[in-house]
């Protein structure tokens, strides 16, 4: 049951609730009920302005069937969260995109979990899935990735088996540059993130300064970097990742390769 101290705190106008699972609730029903009687259904306003409730740990798709997703309706939630952590589960999360989309639900968002067994394209390939039923079904899909860290982690520095430093980094350049939210817009999406996965490891793999200020290097040192990246082999790219996986340039690295190409693309990275 829903419980708001009014006495002690006041009306307010949104209702936040930190439920890890509240779909595999027996008393999920009741508690929807409650949160409408308490005045946050669907269109209510406070003071002239729209109300709104957030189950901020988001939804489990297995368990949002069409009743649930009814109840959830009846209220005034935006956005509703539904997590999609694994490519594996695509048609499952597509299927309750729908789901919402066919009961009104059109804000939403999602937590999009990366470094922890899936792979870079994957991670990829998970918003811009997001995208596109943006433009299919007319919804806003909002995405926050968040880096996995293993709960007895010391520190952030885990890395996971089928990601290396410098992909990560470059993931989190990209999303300082948009302050952490993933836009529904395509043309926005592929600005930051790039219109294919090829596109987007080679956002990534850029020095971080090219990522987080484009605009700024885009007719210079970018523009070299991206002019010489395309021009090597795949033996030459596989080699220049490898290079730079620990997203450490060393002085004795331009010693290793007879590649100019190589030579002339570690000349954009800070040497140690």
């Amino acid at each position: 049951m829903c419980v708001l101290n009014i006495e002690t705190y006041g009306q307010k106008r949104n209702l936040i609730l930190m439920d890890n699972n509240v779909l595999a609730s027996a008393q999920f029903e009741r508690i929807i009920n409650d949160i409408c009687d308490l005045g946050f259904y669907r269109g209510a306003k406070f003071n002239g302005r729209m109300r709104i409730i957030d189950f901020n740990q988001g939804t489990d798709a297995n368990y949002l069937t069409s009743e649930k997703m009814s109840l959830l309706a009846k209220t005034a939630i935006k956005p509703l969260r539904i997590a999609f952590d694994h490519i594996a589960d695509k048609d499952l999360y597509i299927s309750k995109i729908k789901l919402a989309r066919d009961h009104g639900l059109l804000n939403l968002s999602n937590y999009v979990l990366y470094n922890y067994l899936d792979t870079p394209e994957d991670f990829y390939q998970r918003l811009r899935i997001n995208v596109l039923l943006n433009e299919e079904l007319g919804t806003k899909i909002y995405s926050f990735p968040m880096k996995y860290i293993p709960l007895n982690a010391k520190d952030r520095k885990h890395i996971g088996k089928n990601w290396n430093k410098k992909i990560i980094r470059g993931i989190q350049c990209i999303l300082l540059a948009i302050r952490g939210l993933v836009t529904p817009r395509r043309e926005f999406f592929e600005a930051a993130f790039g219109s294919t996965y090829e596109e987007f490891l080679k956002i990534v793999l850029m020095p971080e300064r090219y990522i987080i200020y484009r605009r700024k290097h885009e007719k210079d040192g970018a523009f070299d970097w991206r002019n010489t990246y395309k021009k090597l082999s795949n033996n030459e790219r596989t080699a220049f990742m490898s290079l730079i996986s620990d997203n450490k340039v060393h002085k004795q690295d331009n010693l290793k390769f007879s590649s100019g190409k190589i030579k002339q693309l570690l000349n954009h990275y800070s040497v140690s």
